[in-house]
């Protein structure tokens, strides 16, 4: 950030009131997708780009059409244009009169955190039952006859020293008495191994990759991925990602393809479920991990999968979980009408509706603790907050 203030109060003062602003203002910030997340292995540190306006200063003689005072000018007298236009090119922004620029504020994670969470009224997040993981850890309780000389333990030690010489009469007080340990009496720190319980947590991603999203709305899931995460990790020593993305069949890919990759071809949501249980099986046992997914699609499915997408999640996936989340992209589509008219004939019910998943995820949510529907509009502002709200409002 840029030191533009005269002193170092100066700055803190300016630097208060902007996160009063901020405060006040987060729920514009978040929805816009200005502010920086950092990674698990980053700096800690929140990077928000926020407007500011440049410090007043005196200047002689500018500009030259508002000379107040001066001249024949009398009371109600249009004075003309307010701004630079016609008199060539303005200068750049912090320049020039009245400018207005952006500048970052950086905030720690946990400060970020709070606000966050009392923005969006998320309740903490509970980890369920007995899912974790017993890790081995040393832990220096304990004192032992042998070790190396840089564990010694001296208050232990001259204890024993101590010991030794009230027991033999060479310790007689007030008398001074010079004391030295012997190799029997030494005495060294030492370690127990211990297990000690972990809370870890893995979050799948999910999403149809057969052209259900543009570029716009992988910009918003983005976004929401990072924050999702980002939420997560507050309350898991341990979060792990994956990434999903099917069409007729479901792949395991990196997080880059994951947000920017589009396919081709038919969309089977029932083998992204099937995906995610069998990566489960392999490497997240349900017993010890806390199991997130977050399936993102517009809905459209082949008719004869929805059944097959319902008995999945009811009977393998919901039960395993501790919070199944759903989000409709909103997309215009006009390739869906032309499809329907062209093939209405020949191709009639292999295509249930965009929303189907949509509207088969609301009708369980009301029924379901686990379950959550949000649709996802990349044109309004408030579909991030509202979405995250909606996915983790319940604290599981």
């Amino acid at each position: 950030m840029s030191r533009i203030f005269r002193s170092k109060l100066d700055e803190e003062e300016f630097l208060k009131i902007v996160r009063g602003s901020l405060r006040k203002d987060l729920r514009r910030y978040l929805g816009r997708g200005m502010i920086r997340i950092p990674r698990k292995d980053g700096s800690g540190i929140v990077a928000i780009p926020i407007e500011t306006i440049e410090i007043p200063t005196l200047r002689y003689g500018y500009p030259e059409e508002f000379m107040i005072g001066q001249g024949d000018g009398q009371v109600g007298d249009d004075l003309g244009p307010t701004s630079d236009q016609g008199r060539g090119k303005k200068p750049a922004g912090g320049q020039g009169h009245g400018g207005r620029r952006t500048i970052e504020i950086d905030i720690s994670t946990e400060e970020f955190r709070k606000m966050f969470q009392e923005e969006l009224e998320l309740p903490n997040i509970k980890p369920k039952g007995e899912r974790s993981i017993l890790e081995e850890k040393d832990r220096w309780t304990t004192i032992s006859k042998h070790g190396s000389p840089s564990q010694t333990h001296l208050q232990r030690t001259m204890k024993e020293a101590m010991k030794r010489a009230v027991a033999d009469g060479s310790y007689r007080p007030p008398a001074k008495t010079t004391i030295i340990p012997n190799s029997e009496e030494f005495r060294y720190k030492s370690y127990e191994k211990i297990l000690e319980p972990k809370n870890n947590a893995v979050c799948f991603w999910q999403r149809d990759g057969s052209g259900s999203m543009g570029q716009e709305e992988l910009v918003v899931v983005s976004y929401l991925v990072d924050l999702c995460e980002f939420w997560l990790s507050f309350f898991y020593d341990k979060l792990e990602n994956v990434y999903i993305i099917h069409d007729d069949r479901a792949f395991e890919v990196t997080r880059e393809q994951f947000l920017k990759e589009d396919w081709g071809g038919g969309t089977t949501c029932s083998s992204a479920l099937a995906k995610m249980l069998e990566i489960t099986g392999e490497r997240f046992n349900p017993q010890e991990w806390n199991i997130y997914s977050t399936y993102l699609s517009d809905g459209l499915n082949y008719t004869a999968d929805n059944e097959i997408f319902k008995a999945l999640l009811l009977d393998k996936v919901l039960p395993i979980v501790n919070q199944f989340n759903y989000g409709q992209i909103d997309l215009y589509r006009s390739w869906w009408e032309d499809y329907q008219d062209s093939s209405a004939k020949t191709n009639a019910g292999i295509f249930s509706d965009p929303g189907t998943i949509g509207a088969l995820i609301e009708d369980l949510e009301g029924d379901i603790e686990n379950i959550a529907f949000a649709e996802i509009d990349a044109s309004d502002e408030k579909t991030i907050t509202d979405t995250i709200k909606t996915f983790f409002g319940k604290g599981n």
